[in-house]
């Protein structure tokens, strides 16, 4: 049956309106729902009033919380909508008493009521919903949890397979806490719940790769989900269309943020919950795995007064990352900084965040030329994703601004074809451009139960082909041809995976004068390249065999992070 929507002009109910007799003919216990529905929309046309299918409205819980669980079920209201002091209740009967008693209460408190009547059988859908709100608590404070309980996490990752027991005999709120202190246990970036058929299976991303930890059983699921969506504020009877939320706890003192996504499949709700923790965005450069000419020219960047810096790279290889060490370095009381973003992960002090709304018209494009009436000195888009943003982008770099970005090309160098192909003309690139950065994420080998073994035959001419040629020219890293590489096993320390933590595989490009010539000859690809090469950029895949030369991550990591052509060739 179709749901009739609420109007702007909702009866407005005073003191003086509540003394209006009403009867209501779906209090009738054997009548059935589709009667029940159609008597209460006559009813309301003869009340003035407007119908709702509360059974079928999305409830938040943060609207319930007006009414305790044992008011609403006696006095049959629902408030299903409210801001400020407006709210909106569902009702079965305007002339109950304990319902004149409610409507009396919220407008002594100042509340401007609108009501819609609603059927019993709706009111009692609503209510099992409002039911299952009670067993659910926000997520806050993580420290309560018994020190035994997190112990288990401290095992290897094969030994969480005990959870799926604990997490059936403890409330939601408890099992929620123990999944988040197991996410930061094992250094976790994402949490992932994939129902199936006949049970629900449970992965944790560490250093960007998905593990699988246990399986749950789907009742068990059923509470997890519930306080998911509770904590993060979807609505709780809504599991046919994609949520999303956010919510917060604490742990060892920070503050971790959680956004929480959910698909309906056929065997439930999928969530991912996508863990931000400020600080991770505050590293230096050196931190994050820049070395070298690399990491001179990413500290260079930071002291530009114009220009346009761009990372690229694929979604997960730490672009936000490295452009919020630039915005942390940049963030002084003299700069005036404004970021773009989609969404906002990482608050930062000092910084005006701005999220982008692309269903109100917010986009990067509009949102740029709106923060620039605002006198940034310093301006961060999440995307260039059309001509018109990088063209804004490319005029505020020209006007004095320092303008950071994004965009998705395979190479540093391949980023200059990529904005002429949009439509960015070299008259606009060549000045505008300061600097590119392209980047990787790799794995870091555990310190604790890593080895070295002798390195194969095919092994040292393949390093001889990668960086052989690279020995005569200063790069300002230290490495030789090596005779044994790392060798991953797996301990306590890290898991069982054999690798704690991430590391940037980077090629950085300094658009110089040179550069700068051939973008507005429009060159050749191979010409870039070769300028490249000569101001001493190493690819990507030169900075992966350096680093496992030094013993910082395996062959096996280079190779997954540039398995495509994904750096420039050597000239």
């Amino acid at each position: 049956m179709a749901e009739t929507s609420i109007k702007d002009d909702s009866k407005k109910i005073g003191k003086d309106d509540i003394k209006k007799p009403a009867s209501f003919a779906g209090n009738v216990a054997d009548v059935n729902r589709e009667f029940q529905e159609k008597s209460t929309i006559r009813l309301a046309g003869e009340l003035n009033l407007p119908y709702i299918n509360i059974g079928k409205t999305p409830l938040n819980p943060d609207f319930l919380k007006l009414l305790d669980l044992e008011t609403a079920k006696s006095s049959r209201v629902i408030p299903f909508f409210r801001t400020g002091k407006k709210v909106r209740l569902a009702v079965q009967d305007i002339n109950k008493p304990e319902t004149k008693n409610v409507i009396k209460r919220l407008h002594d408190q100042g509340y401007e009521i609108d009501l819609s009547l609603a059927s019993a059988s709706g009111i009692d859908d609503a209510l099992k919903i409002y039911e299952g709100t009670q067993q659910y608590k926000k997520i806050e404070i993580i420290e309560n949890v018994e020190e035994k309980a997190i112990k288990t996490y401290e095992k290897e990752i094969a030994a969480l397979s005990d959870l799926p027991k604990q997490l059936a005999t403890i409330p939601s709120e408890e099992g929620l806490n123990l999944l988040n202190i197991g996410a930061m246990k094992t250094r976790a970036s994402d949490i992932h719940y994939e129902p199936e058929e006949n049970t629900v299976v449970v992965r944790f991303r560490i250093d960007g790769v998905l593990h699988k930890v246990f399986e749950i059983k789907l009742d068990v699921y059923k509470n997890i989900s519930s306080q998911l969506k509770y904590s993060s504020r979807m609505q709780l009877n809504v599991t046919s269309i994609p949520q999303d939320g956010r919510y917060t706890f604490m742990f060892n003192d920070k503050k971790i943020g959680v956004r929480v996504s959910s698909i309906p499949t056929p065997y439930g709700e999928s969530f991912v919950c996508r863990f931000l923790v400020s600080e991770v965005a505050m590293h230096d450069f050196e931190g994050l795995g820049f070395q070298g000419l690399a990491l001179k020219k990413v500290n260079d960047v930071c002291d530009i007064s114009h220009g346009m810096v761009l990372c690229t790279g694929p979604t997960g290889s730490g672009k936000t990352t490295t452009l919020y060490t630039v915005l942390g370095k940049m963030n002084t009381s003299e700069n005036k900084i404004i970021t773009l973003e989609d969404p906002v992960e990482y608050p930062i002090k000092g910084v005006s965040q701005s999220q982008i709304d692309e269903k109100r018209g917010y986009t990067f494009s509009s949102g740029l030329r709106a923060i620039l009436r605002q006198d940034p000195d310093v301006v961060m888009l999440g995307e260039i994703r059309d001509l018109e943003t990088a063209e804004t982008a490319a005029q505020a770099a020209l006007t004095g601004h320092v303008v950071l970005s994004t965009l998705h090309t395979n190479s540093a160098i391949e980023t200059i074809p990529r904005l002429r192909n949009m439509g960015l003309p070299p008259f606009m690139v060549a000045p505008a451009l300061d600097t590119i950065i392209a980047q990787r994420l790799v794995r870091k080998v555990c310190p604790k139960c890593h080895t070295l073994r002798p390195i194969s035959e095919s092994e040292k001419k393949e390093f001889e082909s990668v960086i052989g040629g690279l020995k005569n020219i200063n790069l300002g890293v230290p490495f030789n041809l090596p005779e044994k590489i790392p060798e991953v096993h797996g301990c306590e320390a890290c898991s069982q995976t054999g690798y704690t933590g991430r590391l940037v595989l980077a090629e950085v490009i300094t658009i110089n004068s040179e550069m700068k010539t051939l973008i507005l000859n429009d060159s050749s690809l191979v010409d870039l390249i070769a300028v490249a090469r000569k101001s001493g950029m190493t690819t990507m895949r030169e900075d992966g065999f350096i680093k496992v030369s030094q013993g910082l991550t395996t062959l096996e990591e280079v190779y997954r992070a540039t398995n495509v052509a994904t750096t420039a060739s050597p000239t």
